[in-house]
């Protein structure tokens, strides 16, 4: 797996774009006429953002080693519907990396400063693995911040009940290549960056289910049915979120917000645009 040297931890972003068919109207993430800096959290943070501000605002997150461009087929979509705000966490792409140690709580700290920082009271989010992170934890801990969040193919825990056995090796192995090369006298920042991004996913999240249980928000868990999260953890995590929604995508991987981004954009339409209900199979034949 030549890639996995360039690709960090849980998303491959920005590498691998299998099946992707999306057209783009521009280079998101590199318009230079929709991109601004917002000075936020003691970092410059980069960001774009697409449609009529008066619209409904709508947060995407991108996920581990990516940046804005990894969730174009999205931005594409659904900036003709809603007011869109996609930004480059830090340590990616164009944002700053800041002295502080790259954690989830500190990113979730982050996108509630660039929303502050744009004047916006809620918004709904759609967040991709460390994205779907993000959003997770900022329903947690900015609970008026988040309208609805569609998280897709997040984690709680670091370990091998969460991520399948593969996954936790080729972390294993990004990070030893890294620090041989920093050992050697590599300074880039590429390396710094490549290391900084894995050990966040190496170590982080740490969330428990009674932590889950306090989100408030609308919540769509996606998933691919041979995603790099093991489905038992999905399930798990849509079990203690009170008003939250499964998906399973068939056929398709961890990276379907791109290669099946037709359906994706679909189901996550109908998330948004319907008030949200959990209906019980129990109640429709017994009548309870």
């Amino acid at each position: 797996m030549k890639f996995i040297f360039l690709l960090i931890s849980l998303s491959f972003n920005v590498y691998v774009f299998s099946q992707d068919t999306c057209v783009t109207s521009v280079i998101y993430g590199q318009n230079i006429t929709a991109g601004k800096f917002a000075h936020v959290n003691n970092i410059k943070m980069y960001y774009e953002t697409y449609g009529d501000s008066s619209r409904q605002p709508l947060l995407l997150i991108h996920g581990n080693g990516g940046y804005i461009n990894a969730e174009r087929c999205q931005i594409e979509y659904f900036r003709s519907k809603y007011y869109v705000i996609i930004a480059d966490s830090r340590f990616q792409g164009k944002s700053d990396n800041g002295n502080e140690e790259l954690t989830f709580d500190l990113m979730a700290k982050d996108y509630n400063a660039l929303l502050n920082y744009l004047k916006i009271d809620s918004a709904y989010i759609i967040g991709q693995s460390d994205g779907g992170i993000i959003g997770l934890m900022m329903a947690i801990q900015y609970p008026n911040k988040v309208k609805k969040l569609v998280a897709t193919s997040p984690n709680i825990r670091p370990d091998s009940n969460a991520l399948f056995h593969w996954v936790i090796v080729e972390m294993e192995k990004t990070i030893k290549q890294m620090e041989d090369k920093i050992a050697r006298g590599d300074s880039s920042i590429e390396t710094l960056r490549n290391l900084t991004v894995t050990n966040l996913d190496y170590k982080y999240p740490n969330l428990k289910n009674v932590e889950l249980l306090k989100i408030k928000a609308e919540v769509l868990i996606m998933a691919g049915d041979a995603d790099m999260i093991k489905l038992e953890h999905v399930v798990e995590m849509y079990q203690n979120i009170q008003k939250s929604q499964l998906f399973i995508m068939p056929g398709a991987t961890h990276f379907m917000l791109r290669s099946e981004h037709a359906l994706f954009n679909q189901i996550v339409e109908r998330f948004l645009n319907n008030p949200f209900k959990r209906p019980t199979t129990k109640a429709i034949i017994v009548g309870e």
